[in-house]
């Protein structure tokens, strides 16, 4: 049973690969805010990540680390066909850009935080430099994307975005990269890929971009 109140939706299971342990984790009940973050006036608020972790952090929540993010949006797409306030969030997630608790450093480090998962580091990892499909890059760099993504293969993650009429993923690496999740128009990449939906890593020192949170009944 999927619960949709108060502008969140919690989804009864998520799972997780976690390459470390060479299994699936199972989340149950994890409610992630239906819209971003906005003011009284009901316009999007824009955060560094101080301002991010603060805001959400006084109401318990954080945000989603990118392998939560990307295996939500799984969840979500095998809910929408039935659940309209699945669908909204999913439409979200193809039209727009979701600031995670995610970053791969130039040394092959990544850090996954969040308020469900905690802490989670992969170390020594190949970083692929070239921006491209992701599916392309995945056989030449299984381990990087397994772990930044918490996905075993790429095979269902193509399924979903290719069901929702979207160009298949993309990995665009960029300065510090922090990690985003989204689509919708980003900058000239929309130019030459319409519909295009990607982890795209930002290099600006304080970038500043819409949230929502996420949260785990205890």
């Amino acid at each position: 049973m999927v619960a949709g109140n108060n502008g969140s939706i919690t989804i009864p299971e998520v799972k997780i690969y976690d390459p470390h342990r060479g299994e699936d984790i199972l989340l149950r009940n994890v409610t992630l805010d239906t819209n971003y973050v906005c003011d009284n006036q009901g316009k999007v608020i824009y955060f560094d990540i101080s301002e991010a972790k603060s805001h959400l952090g006084k109401q318990g929540k954080s945000l989603a680390s990118l392998p939560l993010l990307t295996n939500l949006y799984i969840a979500l797409n095998d809910l929408a066909r039935e659940n309209e306030i699945a669908a909204q969030v999913l439409l979200q997630l193809n039209n727009a850009w979701d600031r995670t608790g995610t970053t791969i450093s130039t040394t092959g480090r990544i850090t996954h935080s969040d308020s469900i998962l905690g802490d989670v580091v992969y170390d020594d990892l190949n970083v692929p430099l070239e921006g491209n499909g992701i599916a392309d890059l995945f056989g030449k760099h299984e381990d990087f994307f397994r772990c930044l993504l918490g996905i075993r293969d790429i095979d269902r993650l193509m399924e979903v975005a290719a069901g929702n009429d979207l160009t298949p993923f993309y990995w665009y690496p960029r300065g510090e990269r922090r990690a985003m999740f989204g689509g919708g128009d980003f900058y000239y990449m929309h130019q030459h890929m319409p519909g295009l939906l990607m982890v795209f890593c930002d290099d600006e020192s304080h970038p500043r971009r819409v949230l929502r949170g996420v949260s785990v009944e205890q």
